[in-house]
């Protein structure tokens, strides 16, 4: 496997915590710290734009892509939509005093996972709450769709399954610590946390099965991780500031990026997209940089 990091894009004054693809599979959006949204182009990464400034952190964002809003996470206030066409403020929903750490689509539903146990679901036309699903008081770290399920991933280590009725169908201690990231690969769902360890479950008969042993992956926590295009590896970005792939069946390490043999970043990698563009990987640091790997 060669490793080759294409650029860095910098222009961000704070830490950069979320990453989103666009449509155009050349552009991706990115939000942190300073509360800029700035869209890139991977064919031109001179040219950022910010196209939305929020005041405060945002920790999520999530493009609607039949609507072209993306939906941006305003610490403590709650979501903005903005229109990639008008760049313009479409709609605004408060969640006041709570962090917001996800956003997924489901349907016609749009489920917000946030601070002290909160779950918001949201209409996705009209933007009107729906629910409010509480399970404790852990923060809800990450969400993931899996068919007729969506998986939560908390501050106690638990991951917490939902079915479209809002009902809780299943609990599972998944890590030690909390629960940063979940994706899935067929029937098989991986997570990844505060523990530093990566664990592959199968999903049969609504009940989670550990399929493989979970595996210390990284030094510290593991803040993201993603699949591949072709669905044949996993990336995962780590508060030890290194990137590593591994493979997606057996979870055999491939390669690891780091800054002394490839010039990676300096600081905690917060967030991970892996871009159907030339399979680029794209990775966001507490070092306010982004960027842009080849992974052959």
């Amino acid at each position: 496997m060669k490793i080759e990091r294409i650029d860095t894009f910098a222009g961000h004054r704070g830490a950069v915590y979320a990453l989103e693809k666009a449509v155009d599979q050349a552009l991706f959006y990115s939000a942190g710290a300073d509360g800029w949204v700035v869209q890139w182009n991977l064919e031109k990464p001179d040219l950022g734009k910010v196209i939305a400034q929020i005041q405060g952190s945002a920790y999520a964002m999530r493009l609607d892509s039949f609507s072209g809003i993306l939906w941006v996470a305003q610490n403590n206030e709650g979501i903005h939509g903005i229109d990639l066409v008008s760049l313009e403020r479409v709609f605004s929903i408060p969640m006041l005093n709570q962090s917001i750490f996800d956003i997924q689509f489901w349907g016609d539903q749009v489920w917000v996972a946030s601070s002290h146990g909160m779950i918001t679901v949201i209409d996705r036309m009209s933007h009107l709450v729906s629910k409010h699903i509480k399970v404790g008081e852990a923060h809800v770290r990450c969400l993931h769709v899996v068919g007729q399920h969506i998986f939560a991933g908390y501050s106690d280590g638990f991951m917490r399954v939902f079915n479209a009725q809002f009902e809780l169908k299943y609990a599972q201690l998944a890590h030690e610590k909390r629960v940063f990231s979940i994706v899935s690969a067929g029937d098989r769902i991986y997570s990844v946390g505060g523990d530093a360890h990566i664990r592959s479950w199968d999903w049969h008969s609504n009940e989670l099965i550990l399929a493989l042993p979970g595996i210390p992956a990284h030094i510290q926590a593991i803040n993201s991780v993603v699949l591949s295009p072709c669905g044949r590896y996993l990336a995962t970005g780590s508060m030890d500031k290194t990137i590593k792939i591994w493979d997606v069946e057996t979870l055999a390490l491939r390669k690891v990026i780091d800054f002394a043999r490839y010039g990676g970043h300096k600081h905690s990698i917060n967030a991970l997209i892996w871009s159907t563009y030339a399979d680029l990987l794209v990775s966001g640091s507490d070092d306010k940089q982004i960027s842009v790997w080849k992974i052959d």
